[in-house]
């Protein structure tokens, strides 16, 4: 008998890949600690603190006034006081909510608890999303620790792994049919990261699913009304001038269609037909709700113009919904080679995860034209049917 094989050991591959990933996770998580202890006041984050301070002292239509955040950075150290066009504050005002308690703190201090809060909501999202059990089920957290792209979301203080989470939280709600509450956090969810989550709620519309999309629509309509009110006409001209602001620097769309064809129609073409290609197969896979979920994820991130690295790891959540489907082989290979794309976009080279986001959508269009093709009769067609 293979030793392998034997009850209670998992397979050589699964124990390697464990190892493995383990080791990537060790990596990051002392990478963060050690740039924690030479640098605790990080770019992003001390933005979002500064905000966060503006409003609560100044008032919150102060908290895009470039000259007040300018202003409360000047006590940070020389080379991390600066407000830039690549560094302003353009995230709607619920982060700046969101951290106003942790102002209370020194920054050091509320830039760890923020990180720890960010680790919660991947872990927490890996819990209830993530396929599998056991040893296997851990790897891909570890997986998803080992990536960058998650170690430069926390570098940041970027709440990417909270958007995650809410989507996350979304997807678990429809399928325990609680559409109204799913419709809450998908909303939340779409107010705090917009452009990576935008698609989500036009994929499960296409999917036939339209009480969450009504609850999100409801709830993003009283949040925007939330932020109207506390912004006032001067907070919202603030904000639209930090965007426009933003826009200037570059960089911004260097991980988007840009970064191949240059910012313009060509771009926004290819974006726009990604998106709809999104959106048209998750009407064909419609019975899937892992899938819709997915391609709204990802039809988000292929449509969006504004990306930076830490954006991309809504993949994650992504593909652990597809992986919950039991895909082929050569399907979970390509996810595989995904987690070394993303490896490659913290290094600025993001063409390699373009060239794979645009072959995943191709994948999942695939699969939906299999299904249409799948015999009308059969002992697997009431299983169909009842999905």
């Amino acid at each position: 008998m293979n030793r392998d094989l034997r009850p209670g050991r998992p397979p050589l591959w699964l124990a390697a890949a464990a190892v493995a990933a383990a080791w990537a996770a060790l990596y990051d998580i002392a990478v963060w600690m050690v740039l924690f202890v030479r640098q605790p006041v990080h770019p992003d984050f001390r933005i979002f603190y500064v905000a966060a301070e503006a409003g609560i002292r100044y008032g919150w239509a102060s908290i895009y006034d470039v000259s007040v955040l300018r202003s409360l950075s000047s006590v940070f150290p020389a080379g991390q006081n600066y407000i830039n066009s690549a560094l302003p504050y353009i995230h709607p005002p619920i982060l700046a909510w969101l951290i106003a308690p942790l102002t209370a703190l020194p920054l050091p201090v509320a830039y760890a608890l923020w990180s720890a809060l960010l680790l919660a909501a991947l872990v927490w999202a890996w819990y209830v999303a993530a396929p599998y059990s056991g040893l296997r089920k851990a790897v891909l957290l570890f997986l998803a620790l080992a990536l960058w792209p998650v170690l430069d979301s926390f570098y940041y203080g970027q709440p990417s792994t909270l958007t995650l989470a809410l989507v996350a939280a979304s997807w678990w709600l429809c399928s325990k049919d609680r559409p109204i509450a799913a419709g809450a956090a998908l909303a939340f969810a779409t107010v705090l990261k917009p452009h990576t989550v935008i698609l989500v709620p036009l994929a499960l519309a296409a999917s036939g699913r339209f009480k969450p999309v009504l609850s999100w629509a409801a709830v993003c309509t009283l949040l925007v009304g939330a932020f109207a009110l506390a912004l006032g006409p001067t907070g919202i001209g603030n904000w639209w001038q930090a965007l426009v602001y933003g826009q200037t620097d570059t960089g911004q769309a260097l991980y988007t269609a840009a970064y191949v064809f240059g910012g313009g129609p060509v771009s926004y073409a290819l974006e726009a037909v990604q998106g709809v290609a999104a959106i048209v197969i998750a009407r064909r896979r419609r019975a899937d709700l892992n899938v819709v979920f997915a391609l709204g994820i990802l039809g988000s991130l292929v449509f969006a113009f504004h990306l930076h690295q830490y954006d991309y790891i809504e993949l994650i959540l992504a593909a652990w919904l597809v992986l919950r489907t039991a895909p082929p082989l050569w399907h979970r290979l390509w996810l595989l080679a995904g987690a070394a794309t993303l490896q490659t976009i913290a290094l600025g080279l993001p063409l390699p995860q373009l060239i794979w986001d645009a072959g995943w959508l191709v994948i999942l269009g695939v699969g939906g034209v299999a299904a249409t093709r799948e015999p009308t009769s059969g002992p697997g067609l009431q299983g169909r049917i009842a999905g």
